[in-house]
């Protein structure tokens, strides 16, 4: 959308309480790129329920295969080095404990470093786009490492890998609060994360498949399992390629009509479509607002506990159990995790502004496990396993009830990139330190690290209450605003959804038209409008 657009009529119209004759010339420099469709609509009425969801359906036919499936492959992609270290990576690239531990975080530390230009390309180039190239770009890197036999290399890889896998998390977030309202974010969010289970039980299968290669052949074992993923990754490329569109008002799998059906049913979200315009007010805004912070220190924690996605063949395998079984024995984990996440948005449908109760309310299987590897007496070696699977239950669904959170209380584009971005380098950053604390020393019983995961667990829900607390204020403090305006007779215009964009008629006469302040490109903070979903 350019800095002007254009609305024709022949003889004359009308859009609001403007009637115009011949073509009205809108500024729509800065504001929504969908404001062309929902300038002239507005005063429409409703989407019934029934359109609303068979618009709903619609995009999710198109969408939720794309978005599921893109990021079974990136969790199997990142997956892939743990696969790899009892298929022979180790031996073969002569990889000490602390190589490995690093070659873990090398992948965040490149996602960690390339986050935030990641996020300014998402803004500045259509989103499909960029992230079907991102996706072209990892599987060159990944296709890359069965060439590899030295750390260095390993490490460099791994670190492209992380830079250009960065971009999805950021993309799958921002597409998602393009297309759904704000229930409906934390079920697709959920949904699209029951991948991580997915891509667990594919793993496990290929790593099984794999092992049956000659561990002596060319390729060997972890080798074979590299390059299966990379053609994999390409198919899922030529996918994106045809079928992923950038925003709604590009969307070929969409009528016109259902453009315009799509706007109007997110308009209640309060945080428009997308602006291809940086602002460095609201980027400053982003940085000052208490719940960027917060959002950012949970990522950080949350993501402590993920050493135990780096190290599981590792920690299975020393409970006694052979490399074969240890193949297998992790799929659990991903049907653990599938049962958590479906229940979680099963609640969050029943429950639709309880997302901090059902956050906190997934801590607690994880806490449990936690426990239990720390106070099992070592040869109970089924009931360790078994623990795994409770962790494993537990924090994504409590780690998706915060996505979804995030995508849903930030409005302004700028600032909702700029949220989004530093709750992600928050991300990055417990990735890069999750693998640290899995020293060799540590043993079979990992005593240290299975504490400080359960110290997090607890960090966790303390930071989510804060979180919920600071919403909750202030959106009390709005609707005592809004009351007082009510009671004194004063302007409730900043408490109204709508508001206005200058234009000029073909007399030059200046003109306003009203439209949705969502189309505005105002911020939470900006637009009073706005109220904070728990």
């Amino acid at each position: 959308m350019g800095h002007d657009a254009t609305i024709d009529s022949s003889e004359k119209g009308s859009i609001g309480d403007i009637t115009f004759s011949g073509p009205l010339h809108l500024d729509f420099k800065n504001v929504d790129v969908a404001i062309g469709l929902a300038t002239g609509h507005a005063e429409d009425e409703d989407l019934s329920p029934e359109e609303s969801r068979r618009i709903r359906n619609k995009l999710d036919r198109h969408l939720l295969p794309l978005l599921f499936i893109i990021y079974c492959m990136l969790y199997i992609d990142k997956g892939a080095l743990a696969s790899s270290s009892i298929l022979g990576i180790l031996t073969d690239a002569h990889l000490t404990t602390d190589d490995f531990n690093t070659l873990g975080s090398a992948f965040s530390i490149g996602f960690l470093v390339f986050e935030y230009p990641q996020n300014l390309a998402l803004q500045r180039f259509p989103v499909g786009k960029w992230l079907t190239f991102n996706v072209f770009l990892w599987c060159i890197f990944l296709g890359l490492h069965p060439v590899c036999h030295n750390f260095s290399s390993l490490f460099a890889l791994r670190f492209f890998l992380g830079a250009t896998e960065g971009s999805m998390m950021a993309g799958l977030m921002l597409v998602t609060s393009m297309y759904y309202t704000r229930t409906e974010i934390g079920e697709r969010l959920g949904w699209t994360f029951q991948c991580f289970g997915f891509a667990t039980i594919i793993s496990g299968f290929l790593s099984f498949a794999v092992f049956h290669a000659s561990p002596k052949a060319h390729p060997n074992q972890w080798q074979w399992l590299m390059i299966v993923i990379t053609i994999m990754t390409f198919i899922v490329f030529v996918l994106f390629l045809f079928f992923f569109p950038d925003n709604p008002t590009t969307a070929r799998f969409l009528t016109e009509e259902e453009k315009v059906k799509v706007v109007k049913r997110v308009q209640g979200n309060q945080n428009g479509i997308e602006t291809k315009v940086w602002k460095k007010e609201q980027f400053m805004e982003a940085l000052t607002d208490v719940k960027t912070w917060l959002f950012f220190f949970f990522a950080t924690i949350a993501n402590l506990q993920n050493g135990l996605q780096v190290q599981y063949s590792i920690i299975i395998k020393s409970f006694g159990f052979t490399t074969l079984q240890t193949t297998l024995l992790n799929i659990p984990s991903g049907f653990s995790s599938i049962i958590g996440v479906t229940l979680a948005c099963y609640l969050l449908r029943r429950f639709p502004n309880s997302r901090a109760w059902i956050n906190i309310t997934f801590w607690i299987p994880s806490i449990v496990g936690a426990l239990v590897q720390i106070c099992l007496p070592f040869k109970h070696k089924v009931g360790h396993l078994i623990a795994i699977y409770i962790t494993n239950f537990g924090g994504i669904p409590g780690f998706v009830m915060t996505m979804s959170w995030v995508a849903s209380t930030s409005a302004g584009h700028t600032k909702r990139l700029t949220v989004n971005s530093i709750f992600i380098i928050g991300y990055a950053l417990g990735q890069i330190l999750c693998t640290q604390f899995w020293k060799e020393q540590y043993r079979p019983r990992n005593i240290v690290p299975w504490s400080i995961n359960l110290a997090t667990y607890f960090i966790n829900i303390t930071l989510i209450l804060v979180t919920r607390y600071v919403f909750v204020t202030e959106n009390k403090r709005r609707d005592a605003l809004q009351a007082e305006a009510e009671a004194s007779g004063k302007s409730l215009a900043a408490f109204d959804d709508m508001g206005y964009i200058g234009g000029v008629d073909e007399n030059g006469k200046q003109v306003r038209i009203r439209v949705e302040k969502s189309m505005l490109d105002m911020t939470d903070k900006e637009n009073l409008a706005f109220r904070y979903v728990l």
